[in-house]
């Protein structure tokens, strides 16, 4: 008889302070982009312009969660919270929390700061207090990097 293995699910962790988020259901689709800006330099008499590397874009990871039953809106707010700094008094104590993404072989883990959080709340609502038992979650994650990345470190 085989060993049951447990499904390998995604996850968020605050890599700043305290908390997982562990998805109940993986996305089922996963977008991870990257662009590049170049300025155009346009000659006098030529064709096409000249192009002058810039800088890099950053590197988005763009999924959406879904979310049912158990504590949805604790959930939702606590990936808002990522969106939100630390004061001490009224004085900034901390930019927003960084997460790790998790996401089996193909994000084994990376450092993000959280974009974008956008919660819908459709289906069900508690009849008694109207909370969500349901949500959909767009999540749009940046790749934390604080040292420029060369080509061969990509291609591994």
């Amino acid at each position: 008889m085989s060993e049951y293995k447990p499904p390998i699910t995604g996850y968020l962790i605050d890599a700043d302070g305290e908390g997982t988020l562990e998805f109940q259901y993986n996305p089922s689709e996963v977008v991870d982009e990257k662009a590049t800006h170049f300025a155009a330099i346009r000659i006098p008499g030529m064709s096409h312009p000249r192009y002058q590397y810039v800088a890099g874009e950053p590197r988005r990871i763009v999924f959406k969660l879904q979310l049912f039953k158990g504590p949805v809106k604790e959930r939702v707010l606590w990936l808002q919270s990522l969106l939100y700094p630390e004061h001490a008094g009224s004085m900034l104590e901390m930019a927003p929390h960084r997460v790790l993404f998790l996401f089996g072989s193909l994000f084994p883990s990376v450092l993000c700061i959280v974009r974008e959080v956008k919660a819908r709340f459709f289906g069900l609502f508690e009849p008694e207090t109207l909370l969500p038992e349901q949500a959909d979650v767009d999540l749009v994650l940046e790749e934390y990097v604080d040292r420029s990345v060369n080509v061969n470190e990509v291609r591994g």
